[in-house]
C-alpha cells in the first residue's frame, strides 16, 4: 500500500503569523523541512497577504507520516475520527485538520479552524472498502 500512498500537507500563513513557529514543529514531529514546501504568496479576501505552503509526500515517506500522525492523535480524538470517518472523505481521500496552536506546543489535536490541512490519499477500488482500508492505515 505504501507505494501508492500520498499525503498533502497544506498550511496557510497570514501576514501576522511567523511561519517558523509552524515549520519547526512540523520538521521535528514529521521530518518535513521547510524547503520541501512549495510556497506561494497570494492575496486574501480583503487584500491581505497570505503565504500558502504545500508539501507532497509519497510512498514510504507518506506512510511514515501517517504512522507518526496516528500515534500522536489522542485516543478519544482518534475514536471520534473513526466514528465520523464518512465526514472526513472526499473522492476517496481522507481529510484531517490539525491545530496550528497545538502544533506550536509539539502536540497534535484535530481542529477545524486555524489548522494545518492534511489530505491522505490511497487507491481504493471498491467504495464499500474505504472506511476499512483507512482504519487499517491508521492502525485502528
Amino acid at each position: 500500500m505504501a507505494n501508492h500512498l500520498e499525503v498533502m500537507v497544506e498550511v496557510i500563513f497570514h501576514a501576522t503569523e511567523d511561519s517558523r513557529r509552524i515549520f519547526q514543529p512540523i520538521s521535528e514531529l514529521f521530518q518535513i523541512k521547510e524547503e520541501e514546501f512549495s510556497q506561494e504568496r497570494i492575496l486574501g479576501h480583503y487584500g491581505n497577504p497570505i503565504l500558502l505552503a504545500k508539501a507532497r509526500l509519497v510512498k514510504k515517506r507518506a506512510e511514515e507520516f501517517v504512522k507518526k500522525l496516528a500515534l500522536k492523535i489522542s485516543k478519544p480524538q482518534m475514536s471520534e475520527i473513526i466514528e465520523n470517518m464518512d465526514m472526513h472523505f472526499e473522492d476517496y481521500s481522507l481529510f484531517l485538520r490539525i491545530s496550528k496552536n497545538d502544533l506550536v506546543r509539539n502536540q497534535i489535536s484535530i481542529a477545524q479552524n486555524n489548522a494545518v490541512k492534511i489530505r491522505i490519499r490511497m487507491p481504493i477500488y471498491k467504495k464499500d472498502e474505504i472506511i476499512e482500508k483507512y482504519k487499517e492505515l491508521l492502525n485502528v
